[in-house]
């Protein structure tokens, strides 16, 4: 009874650490949790199911299988190895228009319209890889020809 008792407690905190845990901004923190968390939750659900404790193997089978979803692996895999190579080619009317400038925009102006864009979409705050790319080429072209 005992043992139940600190098992309990220890399920507990590790439940309340891996709150906090997945609460942190970084995808690749996250998708190595739930696979770590996964592939554990699967090690003690299947010692449970050959002990015949077939009410708790069953659950947390259920749980380990949706940590450990392909989706999960996929994000793990393009967060660590894939690189977003863009071959984006703009001209310079497209990056002023790009960074809402004119064509008399100084070379400060062009930094801090890049600087507001990129603050709004940058990938790690939700924004798409894609339009970052695009805004990053524009202000490489813009600063060019300065």
């Amino acid at each position: 009874m005992v043992f139940l008792f600190y098992g309990i407690i220890s399920f507990v905190m590790i439940i309340i650490v891996l709150k906090y845990l997945a609460n942190i901004n970084s995808t690749k923190l996250q998708s190595l949790i739930k696979i770590i968390l996964g592939g554990i939750l699967l090690i003690v659900s299947l010692i449970l199911l050959f002990r015949g404790l077939y009410y708790f193997s069953g659950p947390l089978l259920v749980l380990s299988l949706w940590l450990t979803r392909l989706k999960t692996f996929y994000d793990f895999y393009n967060s660590f190895f894939k690189k977003n190579n863009y071959k984006i080619s703009i001209d310079k009317n497209e990056a002023l228009e790009i960074l809402g400038l004119d064509f008399k925009a100084s070379r400060d102006d062009i930094i801090n319209a890049h600087k507001k864009l990129i603050e709004k979409n940058h990938p790690d705050k939700g924004g798409s890889d894609y339009l970052s790319a695009k805004i990053n080429k524009a202000r490489d072209v813009l600063l060019d020809k300065k």
